[in-house]
């Protein structure tokens, strides 16, 4: 009866073994899926404030694009009617009625009279507010054409902002597949541990069979003790 009693606690000690290294195994496993899902849930979070970000831009960018650009053809289409109608009254002037009989005078008298000059006068002021309002009108169209390309290189920020977008929908669906992938990886990485464990666990019963039968052999007077081959021994020793 004294002999029996290592076998048993060695039975026991390989039990808590087994016990020990299962709940190992059951917490590694799941570390590795609290893990997965703490990173599925941050690349999911960033990923969507990411696109937000990209999509409240690109709206915005959208916006004042066409505001400014409505803007713009308002205000050149304005300058545009302005500029032609002083034309139109410029050329009118120069072939208007005071025009013809102011070079009437001056082939009948030789000199012009005073309500001449005083017309002159007048007709020389307002051509030179004319002319005034012309180069009003003219940096106006040149801050107009500045306006224009700015908002051109708006529209190509645009563009490239869609483009990132697009870029980034596809990275977000590469994401999915790298992601996927994980699982699928994790969950062959469980099975293998699963394997593995099933297989540490029959060896260690094998290796509890043997070591009782040994022990059982030791203790038992209808079996000698050469009754036990070295193979199983040299087995018992690795």
């Amino acid at each position: 009866m004294s002999k029996r009693s290592p076998g048993g606690t060695e039975v026991k000690r390989s039990a808590a073994n087994q016990k020990v290294e299962k709940e190992r195994e059951l917490e590694l496993q799941e570390k590795l899926a609290e893990q997965r899902l703490v990173l599925k849930g941050e690349h999911e979070e960033a990923l969507r404030v990411l696109r937000a970000a990209h999509e409240q831009e690109k709206e915005a960018l959208i916006q004042s694009s066409q505001e400014a650009k409505a803007a713009l053809q308002e205000t050149i289409d304005g300058l545009t009617s302005q500029l032609q109608a002083f034309q139109a009254k410029m050329k009118r002037a120069e072939e208007s009625i005071l025009s013809r009989n102011y070079k009437k005078h001056i082939q009948d008298y030789g000199s012009p009279s005073p309500f001449w000059v005083q017309e002159l006068e007048s007709l020389h002021f307002v051509i030179e507010m004319k002319n005034e309002r012309i180069h009003e009108l003219d940096k106006r169209l040149i801050h107009m054409e500045t306006v224009k390309e700015k908002n051109l290189m708006l529209e190509e920020k645009i563009t490239t902002l869609q483009q990132e977008n697009e870029d980034l929908h596809i990275r977000g669906r590469n994401q999915v597949v790298m992601s996927r992938q994980l699982s699928e990886d994790l969950l062959l990485t469980r099975e293998a541990l699963e394997k593995e464990s099933q297989l540490r666990r029959q060896l260690q019963q094998e290796k509890e069979e043997l070591l009782y039968r040994v022990l059982g052999a030791d203790a038992s007077p209808t079996f000698p003790l050469a009754s036990v081959t070295p193979p199983k021994v040299s087995f018992l020793a690795t």
